[in-house]
């Protein structure tokens, strides 16, 4: 049996630090891999492991590298990857024990394509508008929904998840200050692909605060 995940917990001033690192350290590897075209799923999931290592840390979890793919958990395969379809890539690294977890895409040009896209992304930042103490995790998820229907869109997968000891933590009731999430808004059309967008937020009195912020939105091609 699956174990569950377990319940998130307020992060202290220390342990954000680390968990900003980690996001740094993501942020890093995203920006190191330059252009993934001609290349297969599997010759970059090895190469983002192989620069995690050198920036001696480690996976958070099995690299995601997903060309126009409509699986959540897609597994890095030997498709060569092509300019004509959207590419999905989802990497976390753990440091110091905390977890990062930072979805990112490629986006051909294509009109329909980069419809979808810019309409996730919008979903994404009314989700993060709504990010603060007192509001309930599961109101963020039924605006999730709602903000997805729309749009005419499937939920597939909930809005988010917290994140620090483990990449997936459950978050119960009320958000608290302190608390790092994840807010991912996914759409998936057969035929089409996947579209993923992830960021790390850390939740504050007031306005949040998005700590994956400086890593590009959109993977150069």
């Amino acid at each position: 049996m699956k174990k569950r995940a377990p319940i998130t917990k307020v992060k202290t001033p220390a342990q954000i630090m680390i968990i900003e690192k980690a996001v740094k350290i993501t942020g890093k590897v995203f920006r190191e891999l330059g252009n993934p075209f001609g290349r297969s799923e599997q010759d970059v999931a090895r190469e983002i492991r192989h620069r995690i290592h050198k920036l001696g840390t480690k996976p958070a979890f099995k690299p995601i590298v997903a060309l126009g793919s409509t699986a959540i958990h897609h597994k890095p395969g030997k498709k060569i990857i092509r300019e004509n379809k959207p590419l999905i890539i989802d990497l976390g690294v753990r440091y110091r024990g905390y977890c990062s977890d930072i979805t990112r895409m490629c986006i051909p040009d294509n009109k329909r394509i980069k419809r979808i896209y810019r309409h996730i992304l919008k979903i994404q930042k009314e989700i993060i508008k709504k990010i603060k103490p007192g509001v309930e995790f599961k109101d963020l998820q039924g605006e999730y929904k709602k903000l997805m229907k729309r749009k005419g869109y499937k939920v597939r997968h909930g809005i988010g998840h917290g994140v620090g000891l483990h990449v997936h933590e459950r978050i119960k009731g009320e958000l608290k200050a302190g608390m790092v999430l994840t807010v991912e808004p996914g759409v998936y059309i057969k035929g089409v692909g996947g579209f993923r967008i992830e960021d790390m937020v850390l939740v504050k009195k007031g306005k949040p605060r998005v700590l994956s912020k400086s890593i590009p939105q959109v993977l150069p091609l």
